[in-house]
C-alpha cells in the first residue's frame, strides 16, 4: 500500500505553498491514503541553497534536497521504495530526476521506483480538474513565478486590449521590419501564427529556434533531454560557461523570449521516443524540424510526423564537416555520400516507409577528425556547418510559407 509523503520548501508564495498543501491533504483525504507532511514553508532556506557559488541549476539541487530528504523519511519509516510524482511532469529535467534518486537510494539504502509517468501526464491533468482540484500554473518557487510573468508582460489585458493590441503591432512590425520589406505583410501575419517543434536543440537545433523567432514565428516548442556541457561550447548557441549544467531547453527559451517575448516558447526537457511522442502535439503543429542525433529515435520521429501528414524538414549528419558551402537541400532519398543519411533510408526501408521529405545534408568527411573516448567515438564539428544548416532548416520553413502565399 502506497503511503503519501509532501515536502516542497521550494513552493513560493506562501499562498501557492497552502493552496498546494491543501490539495495534498484533501487528495489523501479524499482516497483513504496514508499521508504524512513536513510543513516547512522553507523561501530563505531556497534561496539561501540556489544561489550558492557553483554552476549546478537551481532545479538539480531542488530535486535533489526533495528527493533525499523523500529517502531519509522512507529509510526511517522502514519502507522499501520511494519515488516522486515529478516523474510524470514533461517539464522537468527527467534523467537527473532518475539519476539523484538512485543516488538518494544507495545512500539512504532504500529503493528507488523508477517509472516513465509522463505519458500519462494530460489524463493525470484532465482527473485533477474533474475531481476540483487546484491546478498549478507554474513549477513552483518564486524565480519560476517571475519566468512565468516575463512573456505575460506583452499579452494583452482584458481592460485594455485595444491599446496592447496596437502596442504589440507597433513592436512586430518594428522587431521585424526589414524582413516583411522581402516577404510582404501577409506572410509576417502568417508566421506570427505559425506552430513549429523543434526536436534535439544542439549544434543545429539550437541556430534553426533562434532563426526561426527572429524571423516572427509566433510558437514554437524545443524539445531537448540534456543539459550543456563544455563540448557544446563550440557550436551550441545557448552553451557558455555561465550555463554548465543547466537544461538546454530552459537556458535556449530565455534566449528567445529575450529576442520576441510575444513568441509562444514551450519547452519538453525530455527524450523523444514513440512512448513519450503523445505528449507533444505533434497533429497540431504546422512544421516539425528534425535535429536528433540517435538514429532509432529518428526514424521514429520521421515515420510519427509523416504519418500526421504534418510537413517535416531534416537534418543528416554534420559532424565531420568543415566546409558549410557542402551543405545540400534534397529529398531524404536523393542524398549521396551522407552515412548518417544512409543508415535512416535502410531504416525506413525496413519499415516499408515510402514517403518523402527534404533533409539538409553534406556529402563532405574528414576522415581523421575523430577519436575514441570511453569506448566510445567523439567526432569534430565546428559552429559554422552546424549552424549554416539550422539556418537553411529556418529559411526552409520560410520559403515554403512564402511559396503558398
Amino acid at each position: 500500500m502506497p503511503c503519501l509523503f509532501w515536502y516542497n520548501p521550494n513552493i513560493h508564495p506562501f499562498t501557492e505553498y497552502k493552496m498546494r498543501l491543501e490539495s495534498f491533504s484533501l487528495f489523501a483525504a479524499g482516497h483513504e491514503k496514508s499521508g504524512s507532511a513536513i510543513d516547512e514553508y522553507g523561501l530563505h532556506f531556497f534561496l539561501n541553497e540556489i544561489y550558492e557559488k557553483n554552476n549546478i541549476s537551481r532545479c538539480i539541487k531542488c530535486y535533489k534536497h526533495r528527493i533525499e530528504k523523500t529517502a531519509s523519511i522512507a529509510a526511517r519509516d522502514g519502507f522499501n521504495f520511494f519515488s516522486t510524482t515529478l516523474l510524470i511532469s514533461p517539464y522537468q529535467d527527467h534523467d537527473a530526476i532518475k539519476k539523484i534518486g538512485e543516488e538518494a537510494a544507495d545512500i539512504f539504502k532504500v529503493n528507488f521506483f523508477y517509472r516513465d509517468f509522463r505519458p500519462l501526464f494530460r489524463e493525470s491533468q484532465s482527473k485533477a480538474r474533474t475531481m476540483g482540484f487546484y491546478m498549478q500554473k507554474y513549477c513552483g518557487c518564486i524565480l519560476s513565478e517571475e519566468e512565468r510573468y516575463v512573456k505575460r508582460l506583452f499579452i494583452k489585458d482584458s481592460k485594455h486590449s485595444s491599446v496592447l493590441e496596437r502596442q504589440n503591432d507597433s513592436l512586430l512590425q518594428n522587431n521585424f521590419e526589414r524582413l516583411s520589406l522581402i516577404t510582404g505583410s501577409e506572410v509576417m501575419e502568417k508566421l506570427s501564427k505559425t506552430n513549429v517543434i523543434i526536436f534535439g536543440v544542439g549544434g543545429v537545433g539550437s541556430w534553426c529556434a533562434e532563426a526561426l523567432v527572429r524571423c516572427g514565428v509566433g510558437k514554437i516548442s524545443i524539445v531537448d533531454y540534456d543539459t550543456v556541457c563544455r563540448s557544446n561550447i563550440n557550436r551550441q548557441l545557448q552553451a557558455a560557461t555561465s550555463s554548465l549544467g543547466q537544461s538546454k531547453v530552459l537556458v535556449l527559451k530565455k534566449r528567445l523570449l529575450e529576442i520576441n517575448p510575444l513568441c509562444e516558447v514551450s519547452v519538453f526537457n525530455q527524450l523523444f521516443c514513440l512512448e513519450s511522442a503523445p505528449l507533444f502535439n505533434i497533429e497540431n503543429a504546422d512544421y516539425v524540424i528534425d535535429a536528433i542525433d540517435s538514429v532509432k529515435h529518428k526514424i521514429d520521429l520521421i515515420e510519427t510526423v509523416c504519418n500526421a501528414n504534418v510537413t517535416l524538414f531534416s537534418s543528416m549528419g554534420m559532424a565531420l564537416k568543415i566546409n558549410p558551402l557542402k551543405i545540400k537541400i534534397a529529398s531524404i532519398w536523393e542524398t549521396r555520400g551522407c552515412p548518417l543519411a544512409r543508415l535512416v533510408r535502410q531504416g525506413l526501408r525496413k519499415r516499408g516507409f515510402c514517403k518523402d521529405f527534404s533533409v539538409v545534408y553534406s556529402d563532405e568527411l574528414l576522415t581523421n577528425a575523430s577519436k575514441i573516448e570511453n569506448n566510445k567515438p567523439v567526432n569534430g564539428s565546428i559552429v559554422t556547418v552546424t549552424a549554416g544548416a539550422g539556418l537553411l532548416l529556418a529559411n526552409m520553413v520560410i520559403q515554403n510559407l512564402y511559396s503558398k502565399t
